[in-house]
């Protein structure tokens, strides 16, 4: 799963500025070059370039310093390229200008869970879902989710994921992750039900399939058990998950 893209949780590209009509042309260039290279940028970074994004959005931030979408988005870059530390100090810059932005405070939850601050995250993560105008709150809450599952406090997340559900109910991570947790408590059927989900999924992982597969053998039934592991093997025939269930056959 891909949290900063699930997820991945995608930044707001829309252009914080409201269009007025005594705009000069000048300005009106400025603005257009800036949407021209965000937008570039943010097609390198979906593409995994991401070094050839901060190149993108350096030219934006020459022309907007505290543009707080080209920031979130150089926090997110400089990730990919191994620079944590860096990021995080783009996001707090990018929050100095646009403190109440959802898809920053939902990036900066993410990056602190990943840098092992889940209590700040979740702070982050609630502050983006208080917020009414919000249109990405599924991301913030499987962000969440996933940050509290990581601390062990799985009845926090299974919150989070069923909130999740209550806005998308066919979201796959949301239902793989409370297929996972019915599974561990013996509830096999209802486990069966929110993994169906996850494989019906256009974005269907790997490790869908494994938790499908053993939730079957679990409750006993080789034909749908065979159904799926020929549906894996046609799909993920490299994956590690099936490589490991090929040779062990783990039962948990």
């Amino acid at each position: 799963m891909r949290p900063w893209l699930c997820g991945g949780i995608a930044l707001l590209l829309a252009a914080c500025g409201v269009s007025s009509p005594t705009r000069s042309p000048g300005q009106a260039n400025g603005k257009q070059r800036v949407e021209a290279r965000l937008a570039l940028a943010a097609a390198y970074f979906a593409e995994g370039q991401a070094a050839t994004a901060l190149q993108e959005l350096d030219q934006v931030l020459e022309i907007q310093p505290r543009h707080p979408d080209a920031l979130g988005l150089r926090a997110r870059a400089l990730v990919q390229v191994g620079e944590p530390e860096q990021a995080t100090k783009e996001l707090e810059r990018a929050l100095s200008a646009s403190p109440e932005h959802p898809g920053l405070n939902n990036n900066m939850g993410w990056l602190l869970c990943q840098r092992g601050q889940p209590a700040r995250a979740i702070t982050h993560f609630e502050k983006a879902l208080s917020n009414r105008h919000y249109d990405s709150p599924v991301k913030a809450l499987l962000n969440a989710g996933l940050c509290s599952a990581r601390q062990g406090d799985w009845s926090r997340a299974e919150n989070y994921f069923r909130r999740a559900l209550q806005l998308d109910p066919a979201h796959p991570v949301a239902n793989a992750k409370l297929a996972q947790l019915s599974y561990e408590r013996n509830d096999f059927q209802r486990a069966r039900m929110h993994i169906l989900k996850s494989l019906s999924s256009a974005q269907v992982e790997a490790e869908y399939f494994l938790i499908a597969v053993r939730i079957e053998r679990k409750l006993g039934d080789p034909l749908a058990e065979h159904s799926l592991m020929m549906q894996w093997r046609r799909k993920f025939p490299d994956s590690p998950q099936l490589a490991a269930y090929l040779t062990e056959k783990p039962d948990d």
